[in-house]
């Protein structure tokens, strides 16, 4: 298996969890491998500290071609069910990052970004049980065109501030996890109109994807 798991535990802040999170993403990697072939990374997972945590719980990130980072709340009482639920989707997404990065598609502006996240997130509903109907509970609100439209003069931009675009960092411009949405609409828009898949379309690039 190309892809290798490494839990960080010197601080033992995992040891109460630890064989649980080891099966756990293991069998993530066996899952995922059903479906894409994995590439040559580590996926490093480690305990967060105050700054990243977040409302999941669980946070995670392609932070070089080579690695992806997966952080825990080790403080939180329901880590295990986290664990049980999120883990595999939370892998699968960052993995879908860093297969893409490998076909040299680029992700520097907006656009980019959004089809980019738009993609590992479908890719994530083979393992989330439906990631729409969660991580989508509360954006899902808001009409999606109406949010692509607000974006569509910075599509282009590669300065773009990414917490208020995905974060929820100033929701009198957008509501949290707002390009997500959009993203995952784009692509929704496309797949249905031309077919396909996130894994089918991994190596894409975004411009192909605005349906005209």
């Amino acid at each position: 298996m190309a892809t290798k798991i490494n839990i960080l535990n010197a601080s033992e802040r995992f040891s109460y969890v630890l064989g649980l999170l080891e099966s756990k993403a293991q069998s993530s990697l066996v899952e995922i491998q059903k479906h894409i072939e994995l590439p040559n990374l580590d996926i490093v997972i480690s305990p967060c500290s105050e700054e990243y945590k977040t409302e999941s719980g669980i946070l995670g990130c392609v932070s070089t071609p080579y690695v992806i980072d997966v952080l825990l709340d080790t403080d939180r009482e329901d880590l295990s069910d986290i664990i049980n639920n999120e883990l595999t989707a939370v892998i699968a997404h960052e993995l879908h990052h860093a297969i893409r990065s490998s076909f040299g598609v680029q992700e520097k502006n907006l656009l980019q970004t959004l089809i980019s996240e738009g993609l590992a997130c479908h890719f994530e509903t083979k393992f989330s049980n439906g990631v729409s109907s969660s991580f989508f509970a509360d954006v899902k609100k808001h009409e999606w065109r109406d949010l692509y439209s607000k974006m569509h003069t910075n599509l282009k931009d590669s300065d773009f501030n990414y917490s208020v675009y995905f974060g929820g960092k100033d929701t009198s411009k957008f509501p949290n996890r707002a390009g997500y949405w959009v993203g995952f609409n784009l692509v929704s828009e496309y797949i249905n109109k031309y077919g396909g898949c996130a894994v089918t379309l991994v190596s894409i690039s975004a411009e192909e994807f605005v349906v005209k």
